[in-house]
């Protein structure tokens, strides 16, 4: 296989082109990970997010396994081995975030309370008003607090990317892979994240026309559930079982 035959105008075509084809084998499935998501959307957090998880796994489930030739029930509606797989597998990923996750929030913290104590001696970090204060007088020192909160998030961003082949690996191989499907992103990262942007625009477009539109609640909930589940995860799953298998080639 060719570095081309992986690139992004091969990987976006390839995923986009068979949303219609994903969402009529894998319907069921889809519509049932939408549904979860908008009864989530009213749920307390700690509930949303076990639901939204599921949902993802649900749709995940039937997408890849239709990619890979695998058995895939009833327009998609199946739990089984390779979904139990891919739950492991984004829990242990959920893992790794909240680990590194918890290491950059220390570090950032650590810089701005370095830099606001530089700045104002008497500093008191108990009020919003002292903070502000402190930024304020730190001149050029204070792009430091800006640019650390920046890199952790690249940083984050970067990760995702990295480990963004290990559902399709997880579902191919038949077991649980993490950082094993590391590798198959070294060096290409970039048309990854390219991807994901071109994928995402029309999500985002129609999130900031709904946020201004009059009226919220279950009926846009409902309706980026089903822009979500009903384009960008068939189109995202798609290129990603593309990119996996040109990867996973080489």
């Amino acid at each position: 296989m060719t570095e081309g035959s992986a690139g992004v105008s091969a990987t976006l075509r390839t995923g986009l082109s068979d949303v219609g084809g994903a969402v009529r084998d894998c319907w069921g499935a889809l519509a049932l990970a939408a549904m979860l998501s908008v009864a989530a959307s009213s749920l307390p957090s700690g509930a949303r997010f076990v639901i939204a998880l599921v949902a993802g796994i649900v749709a995940q489930g039937a997408l890849f396994r239709r990619a890979f030739g695998r058995a895939a029930g009833f327009k998609g509606l199946r739990w089984g081995r390779d979904e139990w797989r891919l739950l492991a597998a984004q829990l242990m990923i959920l893992g790794l975030f909240a680990l590194i996750g918890s290491i950059l929030l220390v570090i950032v913290g650590g810089v701005a309370l370095g830099v606001a104590r530089t700045a104002a001696p008497n500093f008191d970090p108990s009020t919003t008003e002292a903070w502000r204060a402190a930024f304020a007088q730190a001149g050029p020192a204070g792009l430091i607090v800006a640019i650390v909160p920046l890199a952790s998030l690249f940083i984050l961003i970067w990760l995702g990317l990295r480990l963004s082949l290990s559902a399709p690996a997880t579902v191919d191989q038949a077991g649980v892979r993490v950082l094993s499907a590391f590798s198959l992103t070294r060096g290409r990262t970039h048309i990854l994240l390219v991807i994901g942007l071109a994928i995402s625009i029309p999500v985002i477009v129609l999130s900031a026309l709904l946020s201004v539109a009059p009226g919220q609640g279950p009926v846009v909930a409902a309706v980026m559930a089903a822009c979500t589940y009903f384009y960008a995860m068939p189109a995202w799953t798609g290129a990603l079982a593309h990119f996996y298998r040109h990867s996973a080639a080489q």
